[in-house]
C-alpha cells in the first residue's frame, strides 16, 4: 500500500517560513502560540504521516468525515467523524487514514508557550457531535479564513492576525461545551425543519443519505420525506444540495480556493462531478460564475 504524506486531489496546504517563524516567535501580540503549518485533504486515501522522533510542535488533528488511526506515544487511537485531538511536542507519533473509509482532516501544527494547555486537555480524542447548538460550520469558517489570509504575500501583520484568529479556532474545542449557545425554540413543525437544516449545515463537508436525515428528525424515511417537503418545498436531499451549492457561491466568492479543493471541501468525489452539479443548480459553472466576479 502506498504512503502518502501530501499532494491529494483538493488538498490544502500552507507552511509559515522560517524567517517569518523566527520573527513571529518573538511577537509580544502571538508569540505564545503561533502557527507551523496547516492544511485539509479530503477523503484521502493512503494518507499516513510518520514522525518516530516526534516533532518540536504540536499537531492539532480534527476528521470531519471518515476515519483513521492516530497512535501517540506507543496508544492507539481511532479518530473518526467529529473527533479531535492534539499531539504533543517531542511525543512519537504516526497517524493514517482508513482504506476503506479514508478520512477528511484538518491538521494544525503550532507552537509557543500556550501550546502545551492545549495538547495536555486534548491529547486523547475528543468529540465535537452535531446538534442544535454546536458551532461546527462555524469553526471550519475559523480555518478557512486563516488559510485565506496565509495565502499569497505574507506580512507579519497577516501572520499575526492568523495565529489570532487560531487561538480563537482552538479554544472553541477546548471549552466546547461553552461555544453552545442557547437556541430559541419553535413551534414543533418548525422546528423540525429547523433542527434538519442546522444538521445539514453543521455536515455540509459530508454526504448525507435520506437514512441520516431522518434519523435526525425522529421519523420514518418515508413520513420524514412528506413532511420536509411540504414545509420546504423540496425534498431533503435536493435541499441539501442546495446548500452545498450555496455554500460553493460564497467560497468563489470570497476565497481563492482551487475548483477541486472546494469540491473536495464539500464531500464531491471529483471536481467534474461538482461542476455537473453547480451548473445543474445555479445554472451556470463555478468557472463563470467566479469569473463574473460578485461581490459580497
Amino acid at each position: 500500500m502506498a504512503k502518502i504524506e501530501n499532494g491529494f486531489p483538493g488538498e490544502r496546504l500552507v507552511v509559515i517560513p522560517r524567517p517569518f517563524l523566527e520573527l513571529i516567535q518573538d511577537d509580544p501580540l502571538t508569540g505564545d502560540l503561533y502557527i507551523h503549518s496547516l492544511g485539509h485533504i479530503p477523503r484521502a486515501r493512503h494518507h499516513h504521516i510518520s514522525r518516530p522522533a516526534g516533532s518540536p510542535y504540536h499537531v492539532f488533528l480534527y476528521c470531519t468525515d471518515g476515519k483513521g488511526t492516530v497512535n501517540s506515544n506507543g496508544t492507539e487511537f481511532s479518530l473518526t467523524a467529529n473527533r479531535y485531538m492534539v499531539l504533543p511536542a517531542g511525543v512519537p507519533f504516526s497517524y493514517y487514514a482508513d482504506d476503506a473509509d479514508p478520512w477528511s482532516l484538518y491538521w494544525i501544527v503550532f507552537g509557543g508557550d500556550k501550546a502545551v494547555v492545549f495538547s495536555n486537555a486534548m491529547s486523547k480524542p475528543r468529540t465535537a457531535q452535531p446538534s442544535v447548538h454546536s458551532r461546527i460550520e462555524q469553526r471550519t469558517e475559523l480555518f478557512d479564513t486563516v488559510h485565506s489570509l496565509l495565502c499569497g504575500g505574507l506580512t507579519l501583520p497577516k501572520i499575526n492576525y492568523a495565529n489570532v484568529i487560531v487561538m480563537h479556532f482552538l479554544t472553541s474545542f477546548l471549552y466546547l461545551n461553552l461555544d453552545r449557545g442557547p437556541t430559541p425554540q419553535r413551534e414543533h413543525g418548525d422546528n423540525m425543519v429547523a433542527k434538519v437544516t442546522h444538521f445539514m449545515n453543521e455536515n455540509i463537508e459530508k454526504n448525507l443519505t435520506l437514512k441520516d436525515l431522518s434519523a435526525i428528525a425522529g421519523y420514518s424515511g418515508n413520513y420524514f420525506y412528506r413532511k420536509f417537503f411540504r414545509e420546504t418545498g423540496h425534498g431533503p436531499i435536493d435541499y441539501f444540495i442546495r446548500l452545498k451549492m450555496n455554500k460553493a457561491s460564497i467560497l468563489l466568492i470570497k476565497t481563492r480556493l482551487r475548483i477541486s479543493q472546494i469540491a473536495g471541501k464539500l464531500g464531491f468525489a471529483s471536481a467534474d462531478y461538482f461542476s455537473r452539479m453547480f451548473k445543474k443548480t445555479v445554472g451556470i459553472s463555478p468557472t463563470e460564475f467566479r469569473r463574473q466576479n460578485f461581490r459580497l
